[in-house]
């Protein structure tokens, strides 16, 4: 009974940890595993709790999680194998001396073929155990090259994250700096190489977040590498030119109508996982500062009427800001 009770423990275990990990790495619309994903809340909800909105403990938690993800696997797949080598008392022998094999020994045993092929000091039992311990190097090879292709692939996408912060934020703090540079004095075409490549990162960045909700967990401590603080940015200026422009005929609306829905994909993926909307909406645009650009805009009346339309769209940004530590970016 005992025995029998091991090798439900052990495969139960071994199994659960080897769904977690392709679940996690792997299955892309999937997001993480449900083991992976506790981590992550749990950690997440204990960092906030220590840190009481400081903004340092922040800057470690995405790595936190990682790390405790990645031992949470080890240690599950290595506790499962020696469960499942102790259903068999005589499973493994000694290769030095005779004698009984102890739990610890079974503990050691799992962990050099899980990593290395062993050194020779035990061995398994012919027939059966042989076939298990070539299964259990195999599952070793496993986590090792999805562990380490999943770390690639998470730093890889935060870098990507914080290099569309930047792409945002090199050009102004707040919307009408960014409206500023944009105006040529007729038009706003310079906007146009700047909103392809915005758009197309902001839709790589959502695909990333449904793949690897870990990256969700990593902030920055500067708000100008903050991807939330960018797209907040970039959404105020495509709100004045949608809703506030006068002439339309002075900016490409195939890029803005674009770049719109690209931020509003990203809005649903993260208010649909991570983020909450906020209760109440950001600042508005400085109407008297883009006034003064001389750009040709509608009266601030009208468009104070026609941004209610996008009400809900600026408390989930607001919300996707304050998700990351950081405050509406203002002059």
């Amino acid at each position: 009974m005992a025995s029998i009770l091991l090798y439900v423990s052990g495969t139960t275990l071994i199994l659960f940890t080897i769904t977690d990990l392709i679940w996690t790495t792997l299955w892309v619309d999937g997001g993480a595993g449900p083991m992976s994903k506790r981590i992550a809340r749990s950690t997440w909800k204990i960092t906030r709790k220590i840190s009481k909105n400081e903004k340092g403990l922040f800057n470690i938690v995405g790595p936190l999680i990682l790390v405790l993800t990645l031992l949470s696997w080890v240690l599950l797949l290595w506790i499962g194998l020696t469960l499942f080598f102790s259903g068999d008392p005589e499973s493994i022998v000694q290769t030095t001396f005779e004698g009984p094999v102890m739990w610890y020994e079974r503990l050691y045993f799992t962990g050099f073929t899980l990593f290395t092929l062993g050194v020779g000091d035990y061995s398994p039992q012919p027939g059966f155990w042989q076939v298990i311990t070539a299964l259990n190097s195999g599952i070793g090879i496993l986590f090792l090259t999805l562990g380490a292709s999943y770390v690639i692939s998470v730093i890889s996408a935060v870098v990507k994250k914080r290099a569309l912060a930047r792409t945002v934020t090199g050009l102004g703090v707040d919307s009408s700096e960014v409206m500023q540079k944009a105006w040529s004095g007729e038009d706003f075409y310079q906007l146009d190489l700047f909103l392809m490549n915005a758009s197309s990162q902001i839709t790589e960045l959502t695909q990333q977040h449904q793949a690897y909700p870990l990256l969700h967990y990593y902030h920055s401590q500067k708000p100008e590498e903050s991807s939330a603080v960018g797209i907040a940015i970039l959404d105020d200026v495509l709100t004045v030119v949608y809703h506030g422009l006068a002439d339309k005929g002075t900016v490409n609306m195939m890029l803005i109508c674009e770049a719109r829905s690209s931020v509003e994909t990203y809005l649903e993926t993260m208010t649909s996982a991570f983020i909450e909307e906020a209760e109440n909406e950001p600042p508005y645009p400085d109407w008297t500062d883009l006034k003064e650009l001389k750009l040709p805009l509608v009266e601030e009346e009208e468009f104070s009427e026609r941004i209610q339309k996008v009400s809900h769209r600026r408390r989930k940004l607001l919300g996707a800001v304050k998700a990351d530590n950081h405050e509406w970016p203002q002059p």
